[in-house]
């Protein structure tokens, strides 16, 4: 018996899903996760609720392919520049110092982590989505551990955590209004933790 094969989706259908994460993205991050319904987000994209189904099993699913698509675009995307120091360490700095353009991709998952709190699926949905590229974090710097002269005694999975904590808390910080007082600053903090990664643990 033959498995049957898989259909590669037309450029159009690749084009459309596309399409449909950037408006929920946008209506998610400004109307709220729970006030934005799959009828909201067909009638501002002109399509059915019928045809957005065909690309999302539920809404929890267009939200973490949302959060997804802004945080490989607007985080996994810088490469290191600098010769001067660990690489590690010019990507902390360089993500920090355009921290202010990810501010719809903290506002979705704040919007998300608050929907968890009552909804399974959601919650179940996230968690899946978060776990997925903190695993492909912790493995790149597992890998290079020894180049990047990250000491042995280090947790990478929670100097990972540590990292993406601050960056999802800031989110919780604007949803009231508050924020670091300068770019430089802020990268000069997560530069300053990424240098601490090859100190000998302190006993």
């Amino acid at each position: 018996m033959t498995t049957p094969t898989r259909l590669r989706p037309t450029a159009k259908a690749v084009a459309t899903r596309a399409a449909l994460i950037e408006i929920a993205a946008e209506m998610f991050a400004t109307d709220g996760y729970l006030q934005t319904s799959i009828r909201d987000i067909a009638h501002e994209a002109s399509l059915t609720t019928g045809a957005i189904y065909g690309h999302f099993r539920n809404k929890a699913e267009l939200l973490a392919e949302a959060i997804s698509s802004r945080t490989a675009s607007d985080l996994e995307s810088i490469p290191a520049t600098s010769t001067r120091e660990p690489q590690h360490v010019d990507v902390l700095r360089r993500a920090a110092l355009r921290f202010a353009e990810r501010h719809q991709l903290r506002s979705l998952i704040v919007q998300g982590a608050a929907a968890s709190l009552t909804d399974t699926e959601t919650r179940d949905r996230l968690r899946a989505e978060q776990l997925e590229h903190l695993q492909s974090w912790i493995d790149r710097y597992e890998s290079n551990r020894e180049s990047l002269g990250i000491d042995p005694s280090v947790d990478i999975r929670d100097a990972v955590l540590f990292t993406w904590a601050a960056e999802v808390g800031l989110g919780v910080l604007e949803a009231v209004g508050i924020s670091p007082r300068s770019k430089s600053s802020w990268a000069d903090i997560f530069a300053r933790f990424g240098r601490s990664l090859s100190l000998p643990q302190d006993r």
